[in-house]
């Protein structure tokens, strides 16, 4: 997180970054719907930290 702080203004940088699998159709597609529906949920219930965060 802090190299968004560093690089762009504070109210562009993401609030989380949240790492997972995505998921995917049998062709290996990755499924947009799923991800934009699981974006307005919340998202994730644990977001994973990158670093050390001054926050």
């Amino acid at each position: 997180m802090d190299h968004f702080k560093q690089r762009i203004a504070r109210f562009k940088a993401p609030r989380r970054v949240v790492i997972g699998d995505l998921p995917k159709t049998a062709t290996g597609k990755t499924q947009k719907f799923k991800l934009r529906g699981s974006a307005l949920d919340g998202g994730a219930t644990e977001p994973l930290p990158l670093g050390p965060s001054s926050a």
